[in-house]
């Protein structure tokens, strides 16, 4: 399966933009010492959270890491590739909470990180459940937002990227090279139900479906995914993009940086997808983003509070 060279899925976000949604991405690192936090700021119509990683790395004298190796797959036959949804659960539309707030909005991405001891705890408990972290972290995430930014605990929709840096051939690992597929997420959910539905829409090959379609501005050109982006944006309501970005290994060193320098992105969220995150494993430590769009009104404690819970959600496993 080839990949031109033209950054097609980067057209949603370039049309996006034209209709005032952001589509920055915030690239942070963070000295844990002193708090000191440096930004790098790309646009998504640019690069997905993997090229941004390399650019920001670059960006601030460092030696860009090594992307992260997968397991190479065989692209499947093209018929299987249109297959019905493999899980039948209905989300509802998020019925968020009305924030009376005394500040502004927030707009700027928190972050916080585990330790390495409480990062090797999670990851045993996965193993023990025989589930993978991504399905800890979804569903603690969508326990905290239910807690905190919702009228009541409620199944919400979370779209789920999907790398396909190992599946198809690429021309620049800095490009837009992610496809997804949505999920529903019920607060009494338990781990394995996560993992199950993860796995089987992957196994239904939902993301490639998403890749194609996202793709056809090679047919429509940019005028036609600016027409079908004003009409689709204000469409089925979700809770947001789940951003995890696996496990790195970074020299902060060869940036002049302290060696346990803490590192994360996450992208800007947008009207019908609010909740804005990230995670990643950073030199054996899980570092966690957290922006809500300014769509929901809620100012900085919500969002704090949101990410605490996102956090407490996670230890209590351990």
């Amino acid at each position: 399966m080839t990949s031109s060279a033209t950054d097609y899925i980067g057209m949603w976000y370039q049309a996006r933009a034209k209709l005032g949604v952001d589509d920055r991405i915030d690239f942070m690192f963070v000295d844990r010492a002193t708090g000191q936090r440096t930004s790098v700021i790309l646009r998504h119509r640019d690069c997905d959270g993997v090229g941004g990683i390399l650019v920001s790395a670059r960006r601030v004298g460092m030696t860009p890491p090594a992307v992260p190796g997968g397991k190479q797959r065989t692209p499947p036959p093209f018929w299987r590739r249109w297959q019905s949804d493999p899980v039948g659960k209905q989300a509802q539309a998020p019925q968020w909470c009305h924030f009376e707030i005394a500040g502004e909005p927030s707009v700027e991405p928190l972050m916080q990180w585990l330790t390495e001891e409480q990062t090797a705890a999670l990851y045993r408990y996965a193993e023990n459940q025989k589930v993978s972290l991504n399905s800890l972290l979804l569903l603690a995430l969508h326990r905290a937002v239910c807690a905190t930014l919702m009228v009541r605990p409620q199944p919400g929709s979370w779209c789920f990227p999907v790398n396909m840096r190992n599946a198809v051939v690429i021309p620049s690992q800095e490009m837009n090279l992610s496809s997804a597929f949505y999920l529903t997420v019920c607060p009494q959910d338990q781990p394995g139900d996560i993992d199950q539905a993860i796995r089987a829409n992957l196994k239904a090959n939902v993301h490639w479906r998403f890749w194609h379609l996202a793709r056809i501005g090679r047919f429509i050109g940019q005028r036609g995914v600016d027409w079908l982006c004003a009409r689709m944006l204000n469409g089925k309501a979700h809770c947001g993009s789940f951003s995890s970005l696996g496990e790195w290994q970074m020299d902060f060193r060869s940036a002049g940086m302290a060696a346990d320098t803490a590192f994360c992105c996450c992208g800007p969220g947008s009207p019908n997808h609010p909740v804005a995150n990230g995670a990643m494993v950073v030199n054996g430590r899980l570092n966690l983003a957290l922006r809500l769009h300014p769509s929901l009104g809620a100012d900085a404690a919500v969002a704090q509070r949101c990410l605490q819970h996102w956090i407490k959600g996670l230890l209590e496993w351990i």
